[in-house]
């Protein structure tokens, strides 16, 4: 089940990110997840690739799950997709490591995660930026009360993606892209504020397309309101440069992540203290921290909690983006 005592997976939808997420683990050697097969819908796109890396090419998902030595499934597939296959893969036996969105509605995330624990299979959702060192330090220092109280945290994650998306592709279809650029990239940001500041209690979204050619919308933003009471706005777009940053605001200071791999805190008395970060492969680091959790050796760091707490927050921004009204957002945690 294990080659050279690492975990063997394939990797399922071999497109732009599924390629990324493989070769994330060609670029290290201590990697503890090695991909041996692969599924695609296009299977003459990626067959060079393929061929380049070792990758055993297999017609029909069904096929991956018969096959003994595969030991693991990662899906780098359309969101609409994940909870039948992360079903199929657990009632195989298969550990699952899922791409965010996990599902698209909170129904279909709890019989994704019944599933995995009825088989006593691992199940993880892929939020690389919870590897990234400034933000674990940003978050050591929100757990040490060096920013006192938290009252307000502001992120955006944008870029131009959506000036190249069809109506052909899945990535340009509102079924599967409810709420515009969230289910792409402010699901990341959401993910960390929900680490942060715990869950959602309700949202309200504006939500329209101003420049892109597709019916996705190209321009989301979202007030958020926190169970501990406190706020949050979240903005995500797909037809600009592209940002990425996240600032928490506390009752003794500012933390702020102009980028990933800079922090500047800012003390009550303005004085302020900035520390820099080397870049890392955080794709690289997530798919090992499934194979650990996989081995035993440690806890994958997103709670499944966490994992369906966003789910249930997307939802609910989804629902806001329609109407433009304040939505609250279901939770059983």
């Amino acid at each position: 089940m294990r080659k050279n005592n690492r975990v063997q997976a394939a990797i399922i939808g071999l497109g732009r990110w599924g390629q990324e997420l493989v070769n994330s683990t060609l670029s290290t050697q201590q990697n503890e997840l090695v991909f041996t097969h692969a599924m695609t819908r296009t299977k003459s796109k990626v067959t060079d690739y393929c061929n380049q890396n070792g990758l055993t090419l297999v017609d029909c998902f069904e096929d991956i799950l018969s096959e003994r030595a595969i030991q693991a499934v990662v899906l780098a597939t359309p969101h609409s997709q994940h909870s039948e296959q992360v079903i199929a893969a657990a009632k195989a036996g298969k550990h699952v490591f899922v791409e965010k969105p996990f599902t698209l509605s909170l129904a279909d995330g709890l019989a994704a995660v019944k599933a995995c624990e009825n088989a006593e299979v691992s199940l993880a959702v892929g939020f690389n930026r919870r590897f990234l060192p400034a933000y674990n330090q940003l978050k050591e220092m929100l757990t040490d009360g060096k920013l006192g109280i938290p009252l307000h945290i502001e992120g955006n994650f944008s870029g131009p993606g959506g000036n190249n998306y069809t109506k052909d592709m899945w990535r340009g279809s509102v079924t599967e892209n409810p709420a515009g650029g969230m289910g792409a990239m402010g699901i990341h940001i959401l993910d960390l504020m929900i680490d942060l500041m715990g869950n959602v209690k309700t949202v309200i979204t504006n939500s329209s397309r101003r420049a892109v050619k597709i019916p996705v919308h190209d321009t989301t933003t979202t007030q958020i309101e926190f169970y501990s009471g406190a706020t949050a706005n979240l903005t995500t777009m797909t037809a600009t440069a592209s940002t990425w940053k996240l600032h928490l605001y506390g009752s003794s200071g500012t933390a702020y992540l102009p980028n990933q791999h800079k922090l500047e805190f800012t003390k009550i008395d303005n004085t302020k203290e900035i520390a820099t970060f080397e870049k890392i492969d955080t794709l690289a680091l997530e798919l090992a921290a499934f194979a650990r959790t996989i081995l035993g050796k440690a806890d994958y760091p997103v709670k499944i909690s966490e994992a369906l707490a966003g789910v249930s927050t997307m939802e609910a921004i989804a629902k806001s983006a329609k109407t433009g009204l304040k939505v609250e957002v279901p939770s059983y945690f």
